[in-house]
């Protein structure tokens, strides 16, 4: 009679120890580990296909950031190149009206006009640059918008006039307009 208990015990892979617990056999946890196996697998799954997802949210996120900026550009663009002319047609105005000896009221109220149009630009993203005179000339920065003969053979390629300042994207720093000068020359003719 003992033997048919424990022959019951190995036909179902269930041992009983002593203490009236029951043990789960070699069966069980086969299959037990194959489930386990298949959740590591569909969760490895799961997060390969999180990352490739997360990688499409983030490039169709760069995509609609660049096409937003090309847009802006477009509309933006023309705007901020004709307020810049206007900026510097009040500030050459204002110059203009000082040197004839014009109403010192009338002189304020261009430079008034010209600095509304900077805060306009500044709102815009765009703030103005210059230079010093005697600075070297630097290229992207600056454009030559004439020349000036240098008595010093140390002036050469340095600024001697600022004509116009530039204006970089406060955001990216990228040169939107060159600032344009007059820079010193010297005649190479002369030296020979």
């Amino acid at each position: 009679m003992d033997d048919a208990p424990a022959e019951r015990l190995a036909d179902d892979n269930i041992a009983e120890p002593d203490n009236g617990t029951k043990l789960i056999g070699s069966a069980e946890l086969s299959s037990i580990s194959a489930r386990l196996n298949d959740l590591v697998a569909q969760g490895a799954e799961y997060h390969r296909r999180s990352v490739h997802r997360e990688a499409v949210i983030d490039r169709l996120h760069e995509e609609n950031q660049k096409l937003r900026d090309e847009v802006r550009a477009s509309v933006f663009d023309p705007i901020t190149a004709d307020l810049m002319r206007l900026y510097d047609s009040f500030r050459r105005d204002a110059d203009r009206l000082t040197e004839s000896g014009a109403d010192p009221g009338l002189v304020k109220l261009m430079e008034s006009y010209a600095d509304d149009v900077e805060l306009i630009l500044d709102r815009c993203g765009l703030e103005p640059f210059s230079a010093a005179v005697g600075e070297p000339f630097r290229r992207g920065d600056h454009v030559v918008a004439g020349t000036v003969e240098a008595s010093d053979p140390a002036q050469r390629d340095r600024i001697a006039e600022v004509i116009a300042v530039g204006f970089r994207d406060r955001a990216t720093g990228q040169i939107k307009r060159p600032l344009r000068a007059r820079f010193y020359r010297q005649d190479v003719s002369a030296d020979k």
